[in-house]
């Protein structure tokens, strides 16, 4: 059938492959009414289609029952939940309904577009104890031109302001983003602006991406394609970049505490966990998965954190 006619989203949890269930990812969203240059979603999963609050909320509490703790919520464009119910709704008053009519103890929010990134959404996301502080904000590039070429809808200092506002609001916040590299018509100089604007920025992780031309899309015919290993290079550039942020965070968090959930039983001398601002954590112990505790760190690891759970 056309993809386009479908007006309604089907709820179905999925959980992460692993021996044990803990953060299930509850889609509440769909599709996507934007049209980045560079990406098929539009054409592949049609508009922007949200489920009703009341069945997010039915299906929240069914995985509270389940026993489940955080649930995290995701969508195409998660942000613009909301927008094609009638009548129109906003993504923050989901968030808040959520906290407020169910019983779960920790709601994650996947990635949300910068320019949705409203005020009560950050009160909401910095503040509320019981919302994970962690905020996914996609940049793809901090040059403005390339910005323009990928026809997407804010410029860098409009998310300069939505990021620093996250931070403002939280110094324990996880920041992080997806960037593309090795997008037609990257010149150097673009480049290096987009290096210099995310090295500006409180980032804590960054998702890099090397531009894949997709057919149908408009970016697969752009001039000026770039060489795969110059931009190769400039992904290995942004990663070297984003680990050295990264390590600062983690290390920000030594001596000090920090709430966690179990992943795993682990075994007699460690449990692996993540911390509520999006950071993995070795547990001393053996301590049983989906648990929420608190632990003092004590030191970091190559990719995480090492502490002891707090009696």
């Amino acid at each position: 059938g056309d993809i386009f006619a479908h007006t309604e989203l089907l709820a179905a949890p999925v959980f992460a492959v692993g021996a044990e269930r803990t953060r299930p990812n509850l889609k509440v969203q769909d599709g996507c009414n934007n049209r980045c240059s560079f990406c098929v979603i539009p054409s592949v999963r049609g508009r922007s289609r949200s489920l009703p609050r009341e069945e997010v909320l039915r299906e929240v509490g069914q995985l509270v029952e389940a026993g489940y703790r955080e649930v995290v919520i995701s969508g195409i464009n998660l942000g613009r939940w909301g927008r094609d119910l009638r009548p129109q709704q906003r993504f923050a008053d989901l968030v808040r309904a959520i906290v407020e009519q169910t019983g779960l103890e920790k709601l994650r929010i996947s990635s949300v577009e910068p320019m949705d990134w409203s005020d009560e959404l950050i009160e909401l996301v910095t503040t509320h104890p019981r919302i994970a502080r962690h905020a996914h904000v996609p940049l793809q590039s901090g040059s403005d031109q390339i910005l323009r070429a990928m026809h997407r809808k804010y410029r860098p200092w409009h998310y300069a302001q939505r990021l620093e506002k996250i931070r403002a609001a939280s110094a324990e916040a996880a920041i992080g983003a997806d960037v593309m590299v090795g997008f037609p018509g990257e010149t150097e100089e673009f480049f290096e602006a987009s290096r210099e604007f995310i090295t500006s920025l409180p980032f804590t992780y960054l998702h890099v991406f090397t531009f894949s031309a997709r057919p149908g899309t408009a970016a697969a015919s752009l001039p000026q394609q770039v060489p795969v290993e110059v931009a190769r290079e400039r992904s290995r550039l942004l990663r070297e970049l984003a680990a050295e942020k990264n390590l600062a965070f983690r290390q920000s968090f030594v001596g000090g505490e920090l709430k966690l959930i179990t992943l795993s039983s682990g075994d007699d001398e460690c449990t692996d966990a993540l911390t509520d601002n999006y950071l993995k954590l070795r547990l001393a112990g053996k301590h049983a998965p989906n648990q929420w505790l608190r632990a003092r760190i004590a030191a970091v690891t190559d990719d995480g954190l090492r502490g002891t759970a707090k009696s």
